[in-house]
């Protein structure tokens, strides 16, 4: 856990950190092992308890070495550019924890790299978002910053580490997580570039995560690689705002209509996959907490509160 890595830099006591985690230490500190997020929350949560800081997270992404992420770090560092490697860290970043869903599209001239958490640590929000600019910075060798901040949870008191990494407006109590940046900052050259470690790299991230879903995934009832692929891309076009067929079928790099006929080849359609994929998100959100409806909206991909009423009201 990266906390762990940034806790005798910050002078955290990690005993009084991890007192009635949820996990021992050993596995907190373990390599290669993502940890939940029902832990992650219940560690960060102490932490700052301990620390009194309410900026904890963007501390933590100030003090973490290249290499901290493993196998992220260098993959992402090895890209070509900054757009190439958010895209690697997006692919990959359930290697390294149960963070919710990451996405990345432009829009215009601004590109949106989104985190969608329902029930998220207002902490991990901060340290990924941080972690994000100050690794740009460190392996294009250019001043990459986001024209704009956005998190979810409310803003807590001080100010300094927002202004000290992001220098851009920073909103707070917005619909999601996210940093805008603008759309030719995705094709900043990273001055480490590595074609080739990259692709070798690139295949051992793809194993590691086969082998993690294959101990973590419990047994479909009707196994489909295919379908699980579709719900994984519908996760990230929801969380872009646009899960239409044309948009999932541009994902998976196919034409709407071979989407739609390879779906009724495994026995579904895009219709049904989009409503069972807003089901379990809603689930999560409304177990979690008691989001307005226009929330819903913005997270869930609704063309409007009215229709997640409707949708509500059909559960």
């Amino acid at each position: 856990m990266l906390l762990i890595s940034a806790a005798p830099k910050l002078g955290l006591p990690l005993e009084a950190v991890l007192r009635g985690a949820a996990l021992p230490p050993a596995a907190l500190g373990q390599r290669g092992v993502p940890i939940p997020l029902s832990a992650a929350r219940h560690v960060w949560s102490s932490a700052e308890r301990v620390s009194g800081g309410p900026e904890l997270g963007l501390r933590v992404a100030e003090t973490l070495d290249v290499g901290t992420l493993d196998v992220l770090d260098y993959l992402s560092r090895s890209s070509a550019s900054f757009g190439a490697a958010l895209c690697r860290f997006i692919r990959f970043a359930p290697l390294l924890a149960d963070s919710g869903v990451l996405s990345l599209h432009a829009d215009g001239g601004h590109a949106h790299f989104r985190h969608a958490a329902p029930n998220g640590v207002p902490a991990v929000s901060e340290l990924l978002a941080g972690m994000t600019v100050l690794r740009a910075q460190a392996f294009s060798g250019e001043r990459v910053r986001p024209v704009a901040v956005r998190f979810r949870h409310h803003r807590r008191r001080g100010a300094g580490a927002y202004e000290r990494i992001f220098d851009a407006p920073v909103e707070f109590g917005a619909p999601c997580d996210e940093l805008v940046f603008r759309r030719e900052h995705l094709e900043v050259p990273f001055r480490s570039a590595d074609p080739r470690l990259c692709e070798i790299l690139e295949a051992f991230a793809q194993l590691r995560l086969q082998q993690q879903s294959q101990v973590d995934a419990p047994p479909p009832a009707a196994p489909s690689g295919f379908v699980d692929e579709v719900r994984h891309v519908l996760r990230e076009c929801i969380a872009e705002g646009n899960p239409n067929i044309d948009r999932v079928a541009e994902h998976m790099g196919v034409s709407a209509r071979t989407l739609q006929r390879q779906l009724r080849e495994h026995g579904t359609s895009h219709r049904a996959l989009l409503a069972e994929t807003r089901a379990a998100l809603m689930d999560r959100y409304l177990d979690s907490a008691n989001p307005s409806q226009r929330v819903l909206a913005a997270e869930l991909g609704y063309a409007s509160a009215r229709s997640v009423s409707r949708a509500l009201r059909r559960r």
